[in-house]
């Protein structure tokens, strides 16, 4: 089996751009694909990567767009665009010839780093070697052509597994590759309950982008994750312990000095830069599986269709009013 000598990374926002950062520092063969001005500036002047020692210029491999990419056996991908591009960057991807007629890019190991849980069942209807991370990263982006990864001295805390469950060789090829640039890896038989734990956090974390009073916030919080923890209950989705997650946090340390809040999540980044929401795949993957499993939702779903509105009309994180709960 043909080892892993390039690690290609899909989406060039601020987990994915730190990812090749991190990885052209340690001398790593790389490849970054993006697309828009975000690698345009990158590719012409370098990603400005701050760190909690100090800002620096990385120059990168680039490429704008999936078709532009010469992707070879031995390849890695990394994908670390949001879930609601999944499907789209996909059906771009799967489908290229690597070099010298020696496959398709769905022949390749495709490590998925996306919040929610349907990324990896998008990507099982054209590629069959899927690995499946939860990650943990202050990482964000809201300036063209720069990011922040604020934890140190490690980057990131990524459980990672084998889709839809197991461990294998290239797993640990993996697991080896991310650990040596600077981030805390353990592997996983069910990756899943990982994902679904990291989830329960989500869906209050998206509470931050609302204009309302502590109290408040708590009790819809307490509400939006009970009702998830239910839905996964009658889906039949297994939960992990907090506990289950072996990070070292005295190695995993958020300098604040960067800039970093935990507030200001990879949600609130795109609305502040006038992207779209990943709102749809975290809360409303709760009220999805709510409907199909007849568990009533009614926080998550008001929630869902606020973010969805104020989307539509371009509101400022921070600025939109949480409506009563029916």
């Amino acid at each position: 089996m043909t080892r892993i000598q390039r690690v290609v990374v899909l989406g060039a926002g601020a987990v994915g751009a730190s990812t090749a950062a991190e990885l052209a520092l340690h001398g790593h063969d790389h490849l970054l694909i993006g697309r828009g001005k975000q690698i345009r500036h990158i590719a012409e002047h370098g990603l400005r990567y701050i760190r909690p020692e100090g800002a620096k210029t990385v120059r990168l491999n680039t490429v704008e767009g999936i078709a532009g990419a010469q992707l070879r056996p031995g390849d890695l991908i990394i994908t670390t665009v949001k879930t609601q591009h999944v499907e789209e960057s996909s059906q771009e991807l799967a489908w290229l010839e690597l070099e010298n007629n020696a496959g398709l890019a769905a022949d390749l190991p495709i490590l998925t780093i996306q919040n929610g849980l349907a990324a990896e069942p998008i990507l099982a209807r054209r590629h069959h070697r899927i690995y499946s991370g939860s990650i943990l990263i202050p990482a964000s982006y809201t300036v063209t052509g720069e990011v922040t990864c604020s934890a140190a001295p490690q980057r990131a805390a990524l459980a990672v597994g084998k889709y839809p469950g197991g461990v294998d060789e290239i797993l640990e090829e993996i697991a080896e590759i991310l650990r040596g640039i600077g981030w805390q890896v353990q592997t996983a038989e069910q990756v899943i309950g990982f994902k679904a734990l990291k989830l329960l956090s989500s869906v209050r974390d998206r509470l931050s982008l609302f204009d309302i009073e502590p109290e408040r916030e708590q009790l819809l919080g307490e509400a939006l994750v009970t009702e998830a923890a239910a839905v996964l209950r009658a889906a039949g989705i297994p939960i992990a312990r907090s506990e289950d997650r072996r990070v070292d946090f005295s190695q995993f340390q958020v300098d604040v000095a960067t800039g970093y809040s935990s507030t200001r999540h990879s949600t609130w980044q795109s609305l502040q830069r006038g992207g779209d929401s990943e709102v749809d795949w975290l809360n409303g993957e709760i009220v999805q599986l709510g409907r199909l499993h007849g568990v009533a939702t009614p926080a998550n779903a008001a929630l869902q269709r606020s973010l969805g509105l104020a989307w539509r009309q371009g509101a400022e994180p921070g600025t939109i009013a949480f409506p009563e709960i029916p």
